[in-house]
């Protein structure tokens, strides 16, 4: 019997000695839950212009630019202005011509559009920052001021001097391809329509790929062709979003019941003996929240990946109502001054104290005090951990 007892806590010591393993394990893989912030963004491009037409792709292809600005009012649903501008390709080719010579001239644009966009990735799998791909669909409206369009009506004088060389006559082929030279309008008004590929750096900076396909009226090239004018542009640039463009805050870990056992406090054995039973006065359990609120250097705002503890304060202080907070405001003395560091913390102290009565937290529940670099903990590599605002509530 005494070789078993042996045994028994030899086993129980070793699953004492596991259970920190299993508990830092469990702390390494916490998962995490994010809360989409809509918020404003840039986009600046550069590309390269197609317009659809008989002589060769290079000849009919052209620079491009594109910048523009919007705003993401849900993770897949967003609202852009944009200006696409330089400059049109267009030509006719040498089996069409007298003298057996491809014909080309280009022009200036300026085309600002209005567009809807739909991330189609967080649309179907949902908003994940931690996601690096992106890509969706968009479409618009807009307009496409002309200028410079004076090698369109060179073109066509060659051609009408080349037919009366070649031909020996006086043809006029202003009712052919040329027709819409003179005429031409310089407004016109396109529907575009395209894809977008996003490769987020961060959760503020993205490269960006987008190709468009944009149809106009058939003067748009000056000629004549019975059909309506198309032009593709292909572009790519970087995205700027601003602020914090969500909220993370750890997710709950669900232990399913089969597994709850293997994370129960593992003890002792106990000795049967004989036991008196006592009686001592029950203590009111009073609840209790503490939280680290973190800055980044030289900052006192409540940063988008802190949000979330001023949320579980707010949420402790509803539930109960009697209970008060201590606001306590740090700063590292790693950097700045000792009078600096004391308006730093306090600052920081009174943002968070601010936050809570902007949830409706009576002011007379909030204690607030600041300490600037006097009661730094942490030093070296961790000095960084000195920047923050502890909150006690109780």
């Amino acid at each position: 019997m005494k070789k078993l007892r042996i045994f028994a806590s030899a086993i129980l010591l070793m699953v004492c000695a596991v259970m920190p393993a299993v508990a830092q394990e469990a702390q390494e893989e916490q998962e995490y839950e994010y809360t989409f912030n809509p918020h404003w963004f840039l986009q600046g491009q550069v590309g390269a212009q197609h317009t659809l037409g008989e002589i060769s792709f290079i000849d009919l292809t052209a620079p491009n630019i594109q910048l523009g600005g919007g705003y993401e009012f849900s993770p897949s649903l967003a609202a852009r202005l944009s200006v696409n501008f330089w400059k049109s390709r267009a030509g006719i080719s040498k089996e069409f011509a007298p003298d057996h010579e491809d014909y080309k001239w280009d022009w200036n644009y300026v085309a600002p559009s209005l567009d809807l966009m739909v991330d189609l990735t967080n649309l179907i799998g949902g908003f994940n920052p931690e996601r690096k791909v992106g890509a969706g669909l968009f479409a618009g409206i807009g307009a496409n001021y002309t200028f410079s369009n004076s090698k369109a009506e060179n073109a066509k004088a060659r051609l009408v001097e080349n037919y009366k060389t070649v031909y020996d006559s006086n043809v006029d082929v202003s009712d052919e391809v040329m027709e819409y030279v003179e005429d031409r309008r310089s407004l016109f008004w396109p529907f575009r329509f395209g894809g977008f590929f996003d490769w987020h750096l961060n959760d503020n900076w993205a490269i960006n790929l987008e190709l468009q396909a944009n149809t106009l009226s058939d003067q748009y090239n000056s000629k004549k062709t019975w059909n309506t004018d198309w032009y593709f542009n292909g572009l790519v640039g970087v995205k700027y979003c601003f602020g914090p463009t969500n909220d993370k805050q750890p997710k709950e870990k669900m232990i399913p019941e089969s597994e709850a056992a293997n994370y129960a406090p593992a003890c002792d054995p106990i000795e049967k003996t004989d036991t008196v039973v006592v009686k001592e006065p029950v203590e009111v359990f009073k609840p209790s929240l503490y939280e680290e609120i973190y800055y980044e250097i030289n900052k006192d705002k409540i940063s988008g990946n802190e949000k979330y503890k001023i949320r579980r304060i707010i949420e402790f202080m509803n539930e109960n109502p009697e209970a008060t907070i201590e606001i306590s405001g740090h700063a590292d003395k790693a950097t700045g001054t000792a009078e600096y560091n004391k308006k730093l913390s306090q600052r920081r102290a009174d943002n968070v104290a601010q936050a809570l009565k902007d949830a409706g937290i009576e002011e007379s529940r909030i204690t607030v005090s600041y300490h600037g670099s006097e009661d730094n903990i942490y030093q070296g590599e961790d000095m960084k951990l000195n920047r923050v605002s502890i909150c006690t509530a109780k």
